[in-house]
Order: C-alpha cells, then sequence, then structure tokens
C-alpha cells in the first residue's frame, strides 16, 4: 500500500498531474483538506478542487512520508496513517507544512485504489465536540470546522469505514463514549435495545469467556503505546456470537476523561474459514474422527503428563470381500458406521481416530483397561448386528488389539503392542486380545 500511496504524492504534489492523481482514487473518494472548504464526497468533487489547487500553485512540491503504518481491514481493504512533510521553495527561501494522513486503501477492477483521504495538522488538544481533534491552521491563525460541518464530516468518514466506530471511557466495564449506525447494525440493536440489554458498558458485549483476556490485552498494549489491536468475540442480538477485528486508539474526551475509540470489523466468515481449515487438516474427511496425525499429536501430549493410557486398534474383519462383492460405497458406509459407534461409546477423554483404510485407533488417557475393553466389547456386538442385517451373507466383524502403556513408553513402541494383539485376534476374527508383557 505504500507504493500506491507514493505513487499518489508523486502524481499529486512532485508532477502535478491531475489525471494521473485521480487514476489512483475510487469514483466515490471522499477526501477531505486541511481547509475549511475542502471537502470531496467523490472523484468529480475532488478534481474540481485539485484544478483550482493547481492553477492557484502550479509549481511542484517535494514531500517526505514517515510514521508510516497499514493495517488489514478484514478481506475489505486496508487503512492507513502516514505523517506527511510538504516542502516549496519559493524566493530562496523552503517553506515546510507538517500534515498528518489517514487513508483507506480498497480494491477496485482488480486494482487496489484510495477510497479516502483524510489530512489534518497536529493538534495538542481535543476541542467540545470534537469526535477526532479537527483543528486546521495556517500561519498561526486557526480556522475552525462548525459543528455541523464537523458532524457532517464524520458522517461521510463513518460511511467509508468498512467497519462500525465504537468508543469507551476507559473506566471500569468501559462505559459507551459513542456508537455509530454501523457498529449497531453488526449487532443487530437499536441504540435503546443496546442501552437496555448492556448498560451502556462494552464490556457487556464481549462475550464473557473472552472479557477477561481482552481487557488484559488492551491495557498491555495502551501501556506500551497509545494504541491496540486484537480480535475477540462479542454478543449480538439474540445471543449471536460475532468475531471482530477491534483497532483502536486512546484519545482524550471533551471531559477530560481517558477514553478510546476503535473500528470494529465484523471478520466471522473469515474466522468461520479458517477454522473449517483447521477441522479439515485435524479430521479424516470419510468419518469426522481424528485423523492419524492429530491423534498422535494428542496421544503424545497426553504422555507428557506423566499419565498411563491403554491403546486400541480395531480392524474390520473381511472388509475386502465387502469392498469387492457389495462396491465401495457399501464399505464407506460401514465406516461411517463405526465411527458413529466409537463417538456414541467412546467418552471425552479418549482420543478416537482412523488411522487408514479399516483400521481405527482409541486412546484412554487414564489407566483404564477394563473401561477401555467394556467399550470395546459394545462397539463389536453392535456393528456385528447392523452388519449382519444388511450384509447376511457376508461374515464382517470386528477385531481389536489392546496396550496398556508402560512408564516413559513412547507411541510407536505402545502402538506396536497393540497391533502385535490385533495380530493374535484376527486370526480368530470378531476378538479382543491385550498384549502380555513377555
Amino acid at each position: 500500500m505504500r507504493e500506491l500511496l507514493e505513487q499518489f504524492f508523486r502524481h499529486y504534489l512532485r508532477e502535478r498531474n491531475l489525471e494521473d492523481t485521480l487514476a489512483l482514487l475510487t469514483d466515490q473518494v471522499i477526501s477531505l483538506g486541511t481547509g475549511e472548504q475542502e471537502v470531496a464526497r467523490n472523484k468529480e468533487e475532488l478534481r474540481a478542487l485539485m484544478e483550482c489547487e493547481f492553477k492557484e500553485m502550479p509549481q511542484p512540491l517535494d514531500y517526505e512520508l514517515f510514521n508510516y503504518t497499514e493495517n488489514p481491514l478484514g478481506e475489505y481493504g486496508w487503512s492507513i496513517f502516514t505523517n506527511v512533510l510538504a516542502k516549496i521553495d519559493s524566493e530562496g527561501v523552503t517553506m515546510e507544512m507538517l500534515t498528518r494522513l489517514t487513508c483507506i486503501c480498497v480494491k477496485e477492477d482488480g486494482k487496489w485504489k484510495i477510497a479516502s483521504l483524510h489530512m489534518s495538522t497536529p493538534t495538542v488538544e481535543q476541542e467540545h465536540q470534537e469526535f477526532f481533534p479537527l483543528r486546521y491552521g495556517r500561519n498561526n491563525s486557526v480556522r475552525k470546522l462548525s459543528s455541523e460541518t464537523g458532524e457532517k464530516l464524520m458522517e461521510l468518514v463513518s460511511e467509508a469505514l468498512p467497519g462500525g466506530i465504537m468508543g469507551s471511557y476507559l473506566e471500569e466495564g468501559y462505559p459507551l463514549y459513542t456508537i455509530n449506525d454501523t457498529m449497531l447494525n453488526i449487532l443487530g440493536y437499536a441504540y435503546e435495545e443496546l442501552v437496555d440489554a448492556t448498560n451502556e458498558k462494552m464490556m457487556n458485549i464481549i462475550y464473557p469467556p473472552d472479557q477477561k483476556w481482552v481487557e488484559e490485552s488492551i491495557e498491555k498494549q495502551f501501556h506500551e503505546k497509545n494504541e491496540y489491536k486484537v480480535e475477540y468475540r462479542i454478543v449480538g442480538k439474540g445471543g449471536r456470537i460475532i468475531w471482530v477485528s477491534d483497532i483502536g486508539k486512546k484519545i482524550k474526551s471533551e471531559d477530560g476523561r481517558d477514553a478510546m475509540i476503535s473500528i470494529m470489523t465484523d471478520v466471522s466468515d473469515r474466522i468461520e474459514r479458517e477454522n473449517q481449515l483447521i477441522k479439515e487438516a485435524q479430521l479424516d474427511p470419510l468419518t469426522g474422527l481424528y485423523n492419524r496425525k492429530r491423534a498422535i499429536s494428542l496421544i503424545e501430549a497426553d504422555f507428557l503428563k506423566e499419565k498411563s493410557g491403554t491403546l486400541y486398534i480395531c480392524d474390520v474383519d473381511n472388509f475386502k470381500s465387502m469392498n469387492d462383492t457389495k462396491g465401495h460405497l457399501a464399505g464407506d458406509r460401514a465406516l461411517i458406521h463405526l465411527a458413529k459407534l466409537i463417538r456414541h461409546y467412546a467418552d471425552e477423554n479418549c482420543v478416537t481416530a482412523r488411522l487408514g483404510g479399516d483400521e481405527f485407533m482409541l486412546y484412554f488417557t487414564e489407566d483404564a483397561e477394563k473401561k477401555g475393553a467394556d467399550v470395546i466389547g459394545k462397539i463389536q456386538k453392535e456393528f456385528a448386528i447392523a452388519m449382519k442385517t444388511s450384509n447376511p451373507d457376508l461374515d464382517i466383524t470386528i477385531s481389536a488389539g489392546g496396550a496398556l502403556r508402560n512408564a516413559g513408553e513412547d507411541f510407536k513402541d505402545l502402538y506396536k503392542k497393540a497391533d502385535t494383539a490385533l495380530y493374535l485376534a484376527k486370526k480368530e476374527k470378531g476378538q479382543l486380545k491385550i498384549y502380555k508383557e513377555q
């Protein structure tokens, strides 16, 4: 995005090239300059302002960008802040003007363009009814925006932002300082409904399990610098959970209280896609059980806790004959049914997985040989009944081998013992064998 901004100022200040400058802007660009009348609500209005400026001051200006910062706004675009130092030589004297620029860049017709520009001069204090410090001056002559104009400008800026605006006092519970309609729409509330539901405290819209760490994260970041960025869950109307990306800055309210102002972007769709990708990377696509890699990682993590456990490996007897005579769809249905039984009988303390083909694994994260044997027995019994009903001409059962982990034993050794027991069970079909130490 910096290259786009450098291009813009090169065409605008150094070259004073109107058409090349405007080509980098969206058709509906919103621009706020440092003068009271320098307000443009689209490209054509900005063209008119620039034509007047170039006519009155055609000479090129040099410039320098510093303190450049860019932040992603979900999938929508980029939010940018930078200081701009403009320089012009006049009669042997170099004059400089320091401004601050915030802008938003979005993609239009496949190209990154600037959708909003807001340039201001720094001010020490925030004035009455100023949402952001918007005080402009030249040669110590300050020309302030009227209240009505300031409100109109903030309305335009709010409409240009992809997220909602919310401000809170830095006091217990984060009492609400300001909120715009976009943020209310994200939450699904009318303002009076929000007041009733949250007692006008920002903390009460944060999903309860996230409240403590969000507060700690904001405080920590404010301690290091006067801004923060955090992603967390908020609760909308009807208990709807919404993931937001919250980018905020510390400010002073008009009554002198410490406050923060932030832009919240709904990133629920992105989080859902990321979670789905994580889920797909960890689960077997056919059965929904853990895949081999994820299951082994969970089991090895349990090993670090110095706990004993029992590993069982299950194998479908005569599975190949089912695939050969009934087809692979029938085989898949059998595996899905087996996974359903495993989920039904194995509790949350059991790691379950499809290792591949017709081989499944159950690891009980405690010394529970009898409990595990009971679970395997129930699965074997119900699976055999189901297969006899659907495939009476085939003898489809489950063989299983189990092994108790010894202290310090790794997964490879434990698996080898369970696999040895499974080999013995397969000789008799439909049996469970437990590995016995030699």
